[in-house]
């Protein structure tokens, strides 16, 4: 029997919600007042000024573009509090015009231009777009650079690119889509992580995220922000854009740039914002119901109907987030402060995050401009609440047995020692969790313009962040594991730090010469450290639950004088670095750049402690010879090239570290292990740097005064010295592995990006951005005694083994599997050997494996738009990957009859009835993950209030977003979108907790006011 045909589902079920329309409805009804629906936003933010108190004249202002009027252009008299906004026809009148007034005209997206009245009573403005793509500035590594300028890969995003109303308890979410080559996965959970990858894989052990790099500090948590703190993104993507940061650029690097105070008027702008989210889980595993579960006689019939995943989902949930930031300054002192307040509920029970914090920068201009002090202060706390269940429990679980009793002390019903079998329900809601993580991160920076020297600048910045983790757990005497191990309640509590401080500085010369010619140079120094220390305490027996871990001297297990405790230190981390680079352009058309680091890591043995890390880049502005100016609708053509070395370090410190331990192993004289207080571990002398060498090809284009923009980058890097825990003998080892320098692999692809206003009129415009990436890489050699390197094993029951292999010529993403030949007359699994028989699969042996199929996308595309009609605005977030396979771990265990009492799929009587044997790790359940996702509607108006609110309030924006709103996809299982950053990924791994999470829907309702 050939595998089951596959067909396209939608999971787009449940979007209309009955508030979403009724908020759909209100817009349109506001749309349609005569009051507001004619009125575009107004951006003067500022309080009153001085009013002019003498009597003036009338005038007309008419306000216009190259395609006719514009509504809503606001028109103010400067100096005054005189002003308003223009009408449908593009007209406002204004009063008490004093002579020799000069105008203020602004309007979104044009330059702001200033107008004298004259001695006429009729004045026409024409409002020119505000076209400054080719003359923003970009943060790069220590610095910034004029965009038309930069030779490398990068990226840039500003704060409004960022997606609304998805961002959960960090900006990640956010992010999804807007950088190409970037992939990111979450894990749903309030609590949860997300992991990041730029451009494929550069390890296969060590450190594969970007640095994150937050206002000039590296090593920075992402985590530690709000979406509405910052300012703008910048993602180094190459190595000759990363190596003037060494050894922790080797998988990119993520510049952020947070808000600092932009007034300088000494008005005060203030902003508040809050949301409110609504959750749903949607695709759950099709279970058998319970009636279904007694009918084909699996295990006990109970009585009950249960679907075990719908009881631990958290059907009433609500998040909520609230921020305010106040801006003020002027041109010599300048502060932005922000508070925020989030409170995250998951979709799963038990499930949930409340943070609150503030950040405040700020910057002051001292003793006529020579120094500048921007010091900053930044604290978030979070409680957490993860004790979420095992959603691997919800689909293994009788159906027919009920989570509760009515006559039990708890209200649950609470069954022991049957195996894997327990009330999951119940294991959540009776322990007691609660976890608490603190940020807090001041930090100084010190800025001297030498002024006898012009363009010179001497940077020196001064960073602290203390992170504390904290810990508590309690099962009462009624939980399930007390009542098996016979104790009267267990309490644990632990406690952890982590310190890192940075120092940095550096000059920057920057110069224009005669001819043409300008220079921008740095020279400094790094430097790094990291430290960090734990505890924890375990006791059991307490003579009261009520106690839980708040006195864990009143359980009875440490009197018994098994001291059930630890404390540890970590290694001290330290990294030292002198850098240096040089940017040369002559008339902004030849463009050249160089840079080295020299670096050292408290990580490696004194022999190969220090190394070397450099990049050079050329770009060639086309657009800017005398040839190509007769082209008109050429605004921008660029050709950059670049080569850069980095390195990765990114492990832990232990590796090279002589750590002691009990319990470790030691060889007697007599040839016997004994056990002792030793070595955990063995330490590598000769353990190396991993080194990145990639060049990368790319062309930046602008046509049409803008309208039509984009990059294309082709790149190809190798990484030697790969780090990985390999298998060592024993003796004379002492532990059974060790961390070596193994081998080497490649990695290439291409990046493209186009975007642009597709549409433009008076009223309504429409701006698109498509990005796409491909990226594959290969092993190239592995050395030592290992000729291949086995993935992680999957679960019991029964020994199926892995499907991931790593040797010299593999490709990374590939599966390593047995190939499916059928089945025979009793269901049983049929495979081809390495000869290409058809072999039982009691038969088959390691050697027949082969390689086969891979979970790296062909091609990874984002489709990003935002569309306007007058005060409306529609944001609509895509992505898809395409052609790529996913390992159906789930249909693999549970779409199989004859697994004891669990429970399994529907389809296990269904469309896989004719299986009874045994689960084979073979491509039967290798299925094309190809899909299509939308991951976020957002609808949104636009109320100006200046008017209405005697310019108390600026304007208001109510907006409504839905996250994960609709999968377009072949795949049968739950989420074809799988983690890919790793070599032996690509599956739905539903035995581990955190990664195994319901999929959620989200929705929102937002409202900005800016005051």
């Amino acid at each position: 029997m050939e595998k089951s045909s596959k067909t396209s589902k939608l999971l787009c079920l449940g979007l209309l919600k009955p508030s979403v329309m009724l908020l759909t409805t209100g817009f349109l009804s506001m749309a349609f007042s005569p009051a507001l629906a004619s009125v575009e936003p107004v951006v003067d933010l500022g309080p009153k000024m001085e009013s002019v108190t003498q009597k003036g004249k009338t005038i007309t202002v008419k306000v216009s573009d190259s395609m006719g009027e514009l509504i809503g252009a606001n028109v103010l008299v400067k100096g005054t509090t005189i002003g308003n906004v223009t009408d449908m026809s593009g007209v406002v009148i204004l009063q008490d015009v004093p002579e020799g007034a000069i105008l203020e005209v602004s309007y979104i997206g044009y330059v702001t231009k200033e107008v004298p009245v004259g001695g006429s009573s009729l004045v026409s403005v024409t409002l020119e777009e505000d076209s400054q793509k080719l003359d923003e500035v970009v943060v790069v590594g220590y610095g910034s650079m004029d965009k038309k300028q930069v030779t490398s890969a990068i990226t840039s995003i500003k704060a409004d690119d960022l997606m609304v109303g998805v961002s959960g308890s960090d900006i990640s979410t956010a992010l999804q889509g807007k950088i190409g080559g970037l992939v990111m996965n979450n894990l749903g959970s309030a609590n949860g992580a997300t992991s990041f990858q730029l451009r494929g894989m550069t390890s296969i052990n060590s450190g594969k995220s970007p640095l994150i790099v937050i206002d000039g500090f590296p090593g920075g948590d992402i985590r530690s922000l709000t979406q509405e703190d910052i300012k703008s993104i910048d993602v180094l993507k190459d190595g000759s854009a990363g190596a003037i940061y060494g050894t922790r650029a080797a998988s990119g690097v993520i510049l952020i740039t947070t808000k600092s105070g932009s007034n300088t008027d000494g008005k005060v702008k203030l902003t508040y914002s809050t949301e409110l989210t609504k959750k749903q889980n949607y695709n759950a595993p099709e279970m058998l119901s319970g009636r279904e579960y007694a009918e084909y006689g699996i295990g006990t019939d109970y009585g009950s109907d249960v679907n075990w995943w719908d009881e631990m989902i958290n059907k009433n949930n609500f998040s909520q987030k609230h921020h305010l930031a106040l801006e003020l300054g002027t041109e010599k002192a300048q502060v932005y402060t922000s508070f925020f307040y989030e409170k995250n509920e998951g979709i799963a029970i038990n499930d949930s995050r409340q943070d609150f914090g503030g950040r405040i920068n700020a910057s002051f201009k001292l003793f006529d401009d020579w120094l500048e002090v921007r010091p900053a202060v930044d604290y978030r706390q979070a409680a957490r609440n993860n004790k979420f269940p095992n959603f691997q429990q919800a689909m293994r679980n009788n159906p027919t047995r009920s989570p509760y009793d009515a006559d039990s002390e708890t209200g649950y019903n609470v069954w022991t020692n049957e195996s894997l079998d327990y009330n999951v329900v119940a294991d959540s809601y009776l322990r007691d969790y609660y976890g608490l993580d603190k940020w807090f991160k001041p930090e100084v920076t010190l800025k001297l313009n030498i002024k006898p020297v012009p363009g010179l600048s001497f940077q020196q910045i001064l960073g602290y962040e203390n992170r504390q983790w904290e810990n508590h757990t309690y099962n009462p005497s009624t939980h399930r594991e007390e009542i098996e191990e016979s104790r009267k309640g267990a309490a644990y509590l632990g406690f952890s730090k982590t310190e890192n401080l940075t120092s940095e500085g550096y000059f920057t010369y920057l110069k224009e010469f005669k001819g043409g010619h300008s220079i921008n140079a740095t020279a400094g120094y790094s430097y790094f450290e990291k430290n960090g220390e734990g505890f924890n305490m375990t006791n059991y027996n307490f003579s009261v639950d009520g106690i839980k871990y708040w006195d864990m001297n009143q359980g009875s297990f440490l009197r018994d004088g098994k001291a059930a405790m630890s404390s540890s230190k970590d290694i001290s981390e330290k990294l030292f670095s002198v850098f240096g680079r040089v940017n040369y352009s002559y008339n902004d058309k030849y463009m050249a750049s160089a840079s080295i680091r020299h670096e050292g890591s408290s990580k490696f043995a004194a022999d190969n402690r220090w190394a070397n890390f450099w990049s050079v880049t050329a770009g060639w502005r086309i657009s800017n010879e005398e040839f190509m100016k007769e082209i008109d609708w050429l605004q921008d053509l660029k050709v950059r090239f670049g080569y850069g070395v980095t390195g990765n370090n990114d492990f832990d410190a232990s590796y090279m570290a002589n750590l002691l331990g009990s319990d470790t192993n030691w060889m007697l004289p007599n040839g016997v292990w004994a056990y002792s207080y030793g070595k955990t571990q063995n330490v590598n002398a000769n353990l190396g740097w991993e080194q990145k060498k990639e060049w990368d090809l790319g062309v930046d284009y602008s046509f049409f005064e803008g309208r039509l923009y984009g990059k294309f980058d082709y790149y190809r890097r190798k990484i030697d010295n790969l780090l990985y825990s390999v298998k060592v003998p024993q003796p004379p080892y002492t532990i059974g592995t060790q961390y070596q320098n193994i081998g080497s692999m490649e990695s290439k692809g291409w990046e493209f990006e186009v975007g642009g206003d597709i549409i433009r009129t008076k009223d309504f415009t429409w701006t698109s951005n498509i990005n796409m990436s491909h990226n594959t890489g290969k092993i190239l050699t592995l050395w030592g005694n290992n000729t291949y390197y086995n993935g992680n094993g999957f679960v019991a029951p029964g020994t199926p083994g892995d499907a991931a292999r790593m040797e010299e010529g593999s490709t990374i993403g590939s599966f390593f599997l047995w190939k499916f030949a059928g089945f025979d007359d009793d269901g049983n699994f049929l495979l081809y050997n390495k000869d290409g028989e058809v072999i039982p699969a009691a038969d088959k042996t390691e050697n027949d494996k082969q390689y086969m199929g891979n979970y790296t996308p062909k091609l990874i595309l984002a489709w990003n738009n935002t569309l306007s009609y007058k005060n409306f605005d529609l944001g609509i977030n895509m992505r898809s990957w395409i052609d790529f396979d996913v390992y159906n771990t789930i249909n693999m265990y549970y779409g199989i009859q004859g697994r004891g009492n669990t429970n399994v799929l529907k389809d296990a009587y269904g469309k896989f009835n004719h299986i009874k044997g045994e689960k084979q790790i073979c491509d039967y359940y290798l299925e094309d993950g190809t899909f299509l996702k939308i991951d976020a509607i957002t609808l949104g108006y636009t109320l100006p209030m200046k008017k209405y609110t005697n310019n108390l309030i600026d304007r208001i924006r109510i907006y409504a977003t839905v996250g994960n709103v609709c999968t377009i996809t072949g795949y049968s299982g739950m989420n074809p979108e799988v983690k890919i950053d790793g070599w032996d990924k690509g599956t739905e791994k539903f035995w581990d907790v955190e990664y195994f999470y319901p999929l959620t829907r989200t929705y929102t309702l937002g409202l900005q006011f800016n005051f």
